[in-house]
């Protein structure tokens, strides 16, 4: 039975972040979005209810699509990157 070796590649570290990272900023934005159009019942008054908004909804609601789409690419470069280097680190594996 042939022992298999085992390889780091640094965009698994990388990817592992990126991913976490975008499935808070995506839980985020999705959690804005649903406060965004539930009724008003508490406060009718939009005044009243513009400044009762967490500073985090506030900047999701101004910069939560950017950071999603910036997110996403950098999930993209990772993941080529770590497909296309695995060869590279298993052969790097296998010489040492």
């Amino acid at each position: 039975m042939q022992r298999s070796h085992k390889f780091t590649n640094p965009f698994y570290g990388l990817l592992l972040a990126a991913g976490i990272i975008f499935a808070i900023t995506a839980v985020c934005y999705g959690v804005m979005a649903f406060h965004e159009v539930r009724p008003l019942v508490a406060a009718p008054d939009e005044v009243a209810a513009a400044q009762d908004d967490h500073p985090l909804f506030v900047w999701m609601r101004h910069h939560g699509e950017a950071a999603l789409i910036i997110e996403l690419g950098f999930l993209a470069a990772f993941t080529f990157g770590a497909i296309g280097t695995d060869d590279y680190w298993q052969r790097r594996a296998k010489r040492a």
